[in-house]
């Protein structure tokens, strides 16, 4: 299948494999027989215009592709300008191939209002908190809540179309650009939300980037991105059996102690139990760290870490391992625990996890990878 938004392959009577100088004997013919001084029917002069801009745009490889590319995504009636491609970028305004549409439901004024935000995946965090803390205190005994809950939990990334069309335009964009390796990543995470025959039109373009490229694409964690619309629900019962338990004369007494040993014990799950009886596992690690704002451009945030440990989920070694980081491995510094005993480290890849202060030094340890996400890719090139 040819995709074809402006007709430039049909009017011509090309194709994608037509070369150069068929092209040119193609043009000619239909040339000669629309120009307007021999030609002398109404529409002589728009199709003579219309060939010509094709065969502008089909004998240049670069624009040839491009209108191939974005031929999948955009119509006749908002087919960009090839010559002015904007690229999409995240919330925080940064340029990066890893972005998605996602969908999110809003109680406004009494009523439902859906609409699609851009951004990473740290952006839909900051997206799904702010909808679903919104939507709980306006309207958590109305139908709507519900309904915008069920909309957030089952359709946040379910879009393939909007998907394809941002991480589509992206890869032509950042290709016009002439920033290959975020063209790259930008067709090939397009390449899950495309139909068979999108997929060989973006395969082809991945193929003339370069076929020994290695990068890869980013995981979206959808089953987190739900748990967080949950929250709401779960401290809401914590703090309905706290009062509870006040209110029966349980002895409950918290105390607090400014010493090392008591902040040392920090406790960072809870069990919830819920209206059917099942006990839930209440992850509380964000609420009790002293987040550092990620700002890739500052390398004063920049750790490498002393020696082979694991990275572990949370702020203790009961935690499970979230990766195995080796010797002199540079990583962002994004928070810490209260007593600054653990320290929360983002990895090249994005992950965040935990790490003991006492095996951190500030300052680059070994090269940051070219496609390391602790950095921004400026200041990679600086």
């Amino acid at each position: 299948m040819i995709y074809d938004a402006l007709g430039y392959f049909s009017v011509l009577g090309a194709d994608e494999t037509t070369d150069l100088e068929t092209l040119k004997i193609l043009f000619r013919e239909r040339a000669k027989f629309w120009h307007p001084d021999v030609n002398k029917s109404p529409e002589a002069m728009d199709m003579f215009q219309k060939l010509s801009k094709a065969y502008d745009t089909l004998k240049n490889p670069k624009t040839k592709i491009l209108y191939s590319l974005l031929s999948l995504i955009y119509t006749e009636k908002d087919f960009p300008n090839l010559t002015r491609l904007n690229t999409y970028k995240s919330a925080k305004g940064i340029e990066t191939p890893y972005l998605r549409v996602f969908s999110i439901s809003r109680i406004e004024k009494g009523k439902i209002q859906t609409e699609n935000l851009i951004g990473t995946y740290d952006d839909a965090i900051g997206f799904i908190k702010k909808a679903t803390i919104k939507n709980f205190l306006t309207g958590f005994f109305s139908k709507k809540f519900y309904k915008a809950l069920e909309h957030n939990l089952n359709q946040i990334l379910s879009d393939n179309h909007e998907n394809l069309k941002l991480l589509v335009h992206n890869a032509a964009a950042f290709y016009d650009e002439g920033k290959l390796d975020l063209a790259y990543i930008s067709a090939l995470e397009a390449l899950s939300y495309a139909n068979q025959d999108g997929k060989a039109v973006i395969q082809k373009f991945l193929n003339l980037l370069s076929p020994v490229r290695t990068l890869s694409v980013q995981t979206f964690d959808t089953q987190k991105l739900r748990k967080i619309q949950l929250q709401p629900f779960i401290q809401t019962a914590c703090i309905l059996g706290i009062m509870l338990i006040i209110l029966l004369g349980a002895p409950i007494l918290l105390s607090l102690s400014s010493s090392q040993e008591e902040s040392e014990k920090i406790n960072y799950y809870q069990k919830v139990e819920v209206g059917d009886g099942q006990e839930i596992t209440d992850d509380l690690v964000t609420s009790k760290i002293f987040n550092i704002p990620v700002d890739l451009t500052d390398s004063s945030m920049l750790y490498h870490i002393t020696k082979d440990i694991p990275i572990m989920y949370g702020p203790s070694e009961k935690f499970d391992i979230l990766a195995k980081a080796f010797q002199n491995q540079t990583v962002r510094i994004t928070g810490y625990t209260p007593d600054h005993s653990w320290y929360r480290v983002m990895i090249d890849n994005g992950d965040m996890g935990f790490v003991p202060n006492k095996y951190l030094q500030k300052g680059i340890g070994l090269d940051i990878p070219n496609q390391s996400r602790i950095i921004s890719s400026e200041n990679k090139r600086n």
